[in-house]
């Protein structure tokens, strides 16, 4: 592969999603990162996901971004009690190298039940998934044609706090209060990018049989929301699966690694090095940006670099990946 085309393989080519990433290949490997507010029962109807307007977050987009290896963003959500900051590396290799992304944040009421977070991977095209979730660490293996074998790991901190509940609740098959829990799906390949509406039947049918067995067991204390929609690991062994969702509920300051690995061994990525990259690429981005437009020496302000970085890094990181065919007229009659 060409270097220049394995460098910008991988990317944030989801820019309709609040966080998401993909290859520049058609039918390949999918992700991206869901998540809402356990307060209101009903808000597993409002998983944020795409970017809308009627989701009212206070802050989203990229306040850095370089377009090939490092990218952050910070995402405010006040009507679900969450703030999300996202940092995106790569390192270059073969079949497009391998990248991570590191997720921190925190929920903004501490009175709040906390936060449901979901990580997925679907897989498009033709190639294989296989699942597992082991000592709070998820992991995906999997092959397809182009970009050979992979394996994916998604692990939260350890210092990562799942909401309090009664003791007496233990007794629910599959509560056990863990880090990290998985579903494994099987969907038509040309459903894979509605993940979150795959999820969403999975979860209602999940919440509904925990809310029968939380009823006999809360005796009147009510139904908490870290529990209804929590899951238990399903569908990890399924063949043919490939839609595969990582499952996280939180409460105060969180964190959680996905780290995703191609077979090249020399582009391999270790959680303790994250922030050390992305310390080093925020320091480029800020000298190549200073160096290019002249903002500072030119005379204008903090407040006013900021707002002119920000509106760089999110059109940067606004670039999308299509592909398919279409029909364009070779002839143009609009002046004519």
């Amino acid at each position: 592969m060409d270097p220049l085309n394995s460098e910008l393989q991988w990317g944030t080519y989801r820019p309709n999603l609040y966080f998401g990433t993909r290859p520049r290949l058609p039918n390949s490997l999918l992700s991206g990162l869901m998540w809402f507010g356990l307060d209101d029962q009903r808000n597993w109807q409002k998983i944020r996901h795409s970017c809308e307007l009627g989701d009212n977050l206070s802050e989203y987009g990229y306040s850095r971004h370089n377009g090939r290896d490092f990218g952050e963003q910070t995402m405010r959500d006040n009507d679900q009690d969450v703030g999300i900051k996202s940092t995106f590396i790569q390192v270059p290799g073969q079949l497009g190298g391998s990248w991570a992304v590191r997720f921190t944040g925190r929920t903004l009421n501490e009175d709040a039940q906390g936060v449901w977070l979901v990580y997925y991977f679907g897989l498009q095209g033709n190639g294989t998934l296989s699942t597992s979730v082991k000592d709070d660490v998820a992991m995906v293996r999997g092959r397809t044609p182009d970009l050979g074998k992979f394996s994916i790991r998604i692990v939260p901190a350890h210092s990562n706090q799942h909401p309090a509940f009664l003791e007496d609740l233990r007794n629910i098959g599959g509560i056990h209060g863990s880090k990290i829990s998985g579903v494994g799906l099987k969907v038509p390949k040309t459903y894979v990018w509605k993940a979150k509406d795959a999820f969403q039947d999975v979860l209602l049918e999940s919440a509904q049989t925990r809310a029968r067995a939380m009823a006999k067991h809360a005796q009147g204390s009510g139904i908490h929301g870290s529990l209804l929609f929590g899951l238990s690991n399903a569908g990890l062994r399924k063949k043919g699966t490939n839609l595969f969702f990582a499952q996280m509920i939180v409460h105060g300051e969180f964190a959680f690694d996905v780290i995703y690995e191609c077979a090249d061994k020399t582009s391999r990525i270790d959680s303790e090095a994250i922030d050390a990259i992305a310390s080093n690429r925020r320091k480029e981005f800020d000298t190549r940006f200073e160096s290019s437009f002249n903002l500072r020496e030119n005379g204008f302000s903090d407040v006013q670099i900021e707002m002119a970085r920000n509106a760089l890094s999110s059109l940067i990181g606004g670039i999308e990946y299509f592909h398919g065919s279409r029909l364009v007229s070779s002839k143009c009659t609009i002046f004519t």
